[in-house]
């Protein structure tokens, strides 16, 4: 892999290429961003970059034995940490902190690498603050975080901030077409519902059949009438892949809005099954799909964020069924 293996982040590119030409590449820096929009696989891309004994504009070469060590998570001068359980433990970062200290063995810096830093405990937050503090030479330190905002202040200001946006539908259709070799009509269908992140798009293909079943599962208890705190367990039960199911039901509440408001003239840009989406679109007027959809879009922001998930879920239940109760009794 180089930089031109990974998709979008051009800036991000740009910015390490000049700082590597330049020799300015600092001691520390912070990765942060969305979920799953590539920052482990880019700060990996730059340990290889550092160290690869045949750089080019392109980046590493992916070749010479430091780029398949660290491609291989091998390398003795790239270390990748991340927490054994819901937190990152001062033993870890002990531990973290006293490999920096040593010298290079193959390769040309060490490049230490904490995932989900939102994690540290206050006493591992400490330990890892004395280390950017007095940095050890030849090393560099890459903190990967999806919530910024848990990180002590101290923390923050002693690394360069790099910021990761979500990919485009553009660039994560580029990507599964070009360098996946997916065909062109799965290739849309699957970035469309993967906004910002190719790896979810790629699980989501991996598991497709078994999601899509779990969705229709969804779906019929949300059309069921009975109390919605009866859906729990089913919930529990789907915990693992709850994410990724919603992101279906998202998908298809917009073809049933996009049926309605278009009277079925986008039939090629529905995701799901046309027969599937005109019966049910008929179901509800417009106004009320697109309700819907927007307390999809609150629910998968509040998962994503430091929200309580049985908070978001009851919320969202209870919503969906006051819309839906409303939409009835608007009919009646």
């Amino acid at each position: 892999m180089s930089w031109s293996d990974i998709s979008g982040h051009e800036k991000q590119k740009e910015f390490f290429r000049r700082a590597a030409v330049s020799g300015r590449v600092t001691h520390a820096y912070l990765f942060s961003g969305p979920p799953r929009v590539g920052k482990t696989t880019f700060a990996l891309e730059l340990a290889k970059f550092l160290n690869c004994q045949n750089p080019t504009e392109r980046g590493s070469c992916g070749q010479c034995k430091n780029c398949r060590l660290i491609a291989n998570l091998a390398h003795p001068d790239v270390s990748l940490l991340s927490s054994a359980g819901d937190y990152l433990k001062i033993d870890q970062i002990r531990n973290f902190t006293r490999w920096l200290n040593f010298k290079p063995v193959e390769g040309k810096i060490k490049v230490g690498i904490i995932k989900e830093a939102e994690k540290l405990t206050e006493e591992a937050a400490n330990c890892l603050l004395k280390t950017l503090e007095e940095p050890p030479g030849e090393s560099v330190i890459i903190l990967i975080t999806s919530q910024r905002a848990s990180l002590l202040p101290t923390i923050i200001s002693r690394c360069q901030l790099i910021e990761f946006s979500p990919l485009s539908y553009s660039e994560i259709y580029r990507h599964l077409v070009e360098e996946k070799g997916w065909e062109e009509e799965e290739a849309r269908k699957v970035a469309s519902l993967s906004p910002g992140s190719w790896a979810k798009a790629e699980e989501i293909k991996k598991g497709k059949g078994n999601l899509e079943d779990k969705f229709w599962e969804l779906w019929n208890k949300l059309k069921d009438q009975s109390h919605p705190l009866l859906m729990g367990s089913w919930f529990y039960d789907n915990q693992e892949q709850l994410p990724l199911i919603i992101t279906f039901l998202e998908q298809y509440l917009r073809d049933l809005w996009v049926w309605k408001v278009t009277e079925g003239q986008y039939a090629d840009l529905l995701f799901f099954e046309k027969e599937k989406v005109e019966e049910e679109a008929e179901r509800q007027e417009a106004e009320t799909w697109k309700r819907l959809i927007i307390l999809v879009d609150n629910l998968i922001s509040d998962i994503s964020g430091n929200l309580n998930r049985d908070i978001a879920l009851c919320r969202f239940l209870f919503s969906w069924r006051g819309e839906c109760n409303h939409a009835s009794s608007s009919r009646n």
